[in-house]
């Protein structure tokens, strides 16, 4: 299928890994883009990447099977209402859309489309193993989730120009939220295959730029508690993110420091790693043996697997790992609810 991206210059941080995740295993052939509303930086980026600069998107939607939204969050919603004029499949890095309004305008312009949303930390295998885990009973009955992603860059920037101007304002819905905390509703919510609702939050300002930067939300779905933490102040955490399930017969932990690995604990002391090469019933199927056991399979390799998994569903195939518009907009109004 051919791509065209709306930004993710060579410069972006979403750009290169998506430019390279969307081709790893020969589904996709990004073939050019609108890479910056500069048009000289968008040509120097279409350069960079070997394919075609787009004056306009009614021209790039003329030659390419899906089109894949990389513009600062703020701009989704403007950018999405442009595309979705085309007859073409829609990708759009998280979240959907950036307000609460926007969240609810948005439907008008989704019937009969076909629009997904990347997160991309779900591409893990072994984070599909721990949502096989659920779904098998291995755990019993779950009891708590907790899904945290402590980073540092609002104390110890990513590179120069960080944190962009966008990510220095909030809306109705503090931006972290949307940077962060959608990453953890999805994985809560991935993992757990239901939804919830909040019912506490605690959020603070403790950096210089007068905007929310650590973030507590707790949720429920029935008797089961949901922890999702999210910060930029966290130093000593460029981006480790953690996930914990726990149910009444077994216990699973895995971290993105130590994303080959998942520790499997069970109620009589036994405890267990699963690898990409040992699982029960996801993380050990040949599409994830890119790499032979031993040789680490990482980030742009789950963005990889998520694109493969979008691949079936625009070609009509059921497929459970990839996240939709309504999701999205879920997640959104789970946050509008928590944090307002």
């Amino acid at each position: 299928m051919k791509l065209g991206f709306l930004g993710g210059g060579i410069d972006s941080i979403a750009g290169p890994v998506h430019m390279i995740a969307s081709q790893m295993d020969k589904k996709f052939k990004v073939i050019g883009g609108i890479f910056s509303a500069n048009k000289e930086k968008s040509k120097i980026s279409a350069k960079k990447y070997g394919v075609k600069n787009y004056e306009n998107i009614e021209n790039m939607a003329k030659e390419v099977d899906a089109i894949v939204i990389l513009t600062p969050t703020p701009n989704h919603y403007e950018n999405l209402k442009e595309v979705l004029k085309y007859d073409v499949n829609v990708i759009v890095d998280k979240p959907l859309v950036a307000t609460f309004e926007e969240a609810k305008n948005i439907k008008d312009f989704l019937q009969n489309k076909n629009v997904v949303v990347t997160h991309n930390y779900s591409g893990y295998p072994l984070v599909r193993e721990i949502r096989a885990l659920v779904k098998n009973g291995i755990l019993g009955n779950i009891k708590k989730v907790k899904v945290n992603m402590p980073q540092e860059s609002f104390f110890k920037p990513l590179k120069p120009g960080y944190p962009q101007k966008w990510r220095l304002k909030d809306l109705d819905i503090p931006t972290i939220a949307l940077d962060l905390g959608v990453h953890t509703y999805h994985l809560a919510r991935f993992v757990l295959n239901r939804v919830f609702k909040p019912f506490f939050c605690e959020k603070n300002s403790f950096s210089k730029f007068d905007v929310i930067d650590d973030c507590i939300v707790l949720a429920k779905s029935n008797d089961i508690l949901i922890e999702l933490s999210f910060s930029k102040i966290s130093l000593g955490n460029s981006n480790p993110l953690y996930i914990e399930v726990y149910g009444d017969k077994a216990g699973v932990k895995w971290s993105q420091e130590d994303f080959e690995n998942l520790y499997l604990t069970y109620s009589n002391g036994k405890k267990e790693i699963l690898t990409r090469s040992f699982a029960y019933f996801e993380a050990n199927k040949a599409r994830y043996q890119r790499m032979a056991p031993g040789h680490p399979s990482g980030f742009i390799d789950a963005f990889a697997n998520l694109y493969s998994d979008i691949f079936d569903k625009f070609n009509g195939l059921d497929n459970e790992f990839v996240s939709d518009a309504k999701e999205s907009i879920d997640s959104i109004l789970f946050f509008k609810e928590a944090l307002c």
